[in-house]
This record gives C-alpha cells, sequence and structure tokens, in this order.
C-alpha cells in the first residue's frame, strides 16, 4: 500500500470545495464528492492503478467528476503526495501557483 499525504494547497482546495458545495447544494451532493475523493484516494493507495499523466511532467490527474479533478505526484513508488483538487472549469494556468 502507498502512503497519502496532502499539500496544504489540496487541503486548502478540499475545504473550499466542500464548504462551497455546503452553501449551494444538498448534503447528497456534498457526500457524493466526498465519496468520490475516497474512492480515487482509495485506488491511489493500493498501488494498481495510476490516472491519466498530465502536461506537467510529473503530475498525474484523476478525474472524479466532470468539475473536479485531483492531481498528484508519485515519489519513490510508496508515497502519493495529492498536490491540488482542482474545479476543472478554473483557468489551467492557474493550477501550479
Amino acid at each position: 500500500m502507498r502512503r497519502i499525504i496532502w499539500s496544504p494547497r489540496a487541503q486548502k482546495d478540499y475545504t473550499e470545495i466542500v464548504n462551497y458545495l455546503l452553501l449551494q447544494w444538498t448534503l447528497k451532493e456534498v457526500q457524493k464528492f466526498v465519496d468520490q475523493v475516497e474512492e480515487a484516494i482509495f485506488i491511489l493507495e493500493k498501488g494498481n492503478i495510476d490516472f491519466k499523466t498530465t502536461r506537467f511532467k510529473t503530475l498525474h490527474a484523476a478525474v472524479i467528476s466532470n468539475q473536479i479533478s485531483i492531481y498528484y505526484r508519485i515519489h519513490l513508488k510508496n508515497k502519493v503526495e495529492i498536490v491540488r483538487i482542482w474545479d476543472n472549469r478554473q483557468n489551467p494556468k492557474r493550477l501550479i501557483k
């Protein structure tokens, strides 16, 4: 199993998305988002599937819905760093800032 770590930026992204969903949507939608993130993280932990590569040399992306992707990097095959939880509707130039 791989160890999952979250960057401070990814933690902030996640919190902001959950807070937005709590204000704008139902608890059912919030739970759906949380479940999707947890499912992607579980797959990353198991280590038997890696998601698509990106134009950023060391990053992979797991698309968890039409609106949201998880960007991550693999360190030494046994550790995965969640770098960003990204709203796909944003300007991609802002992704790595």
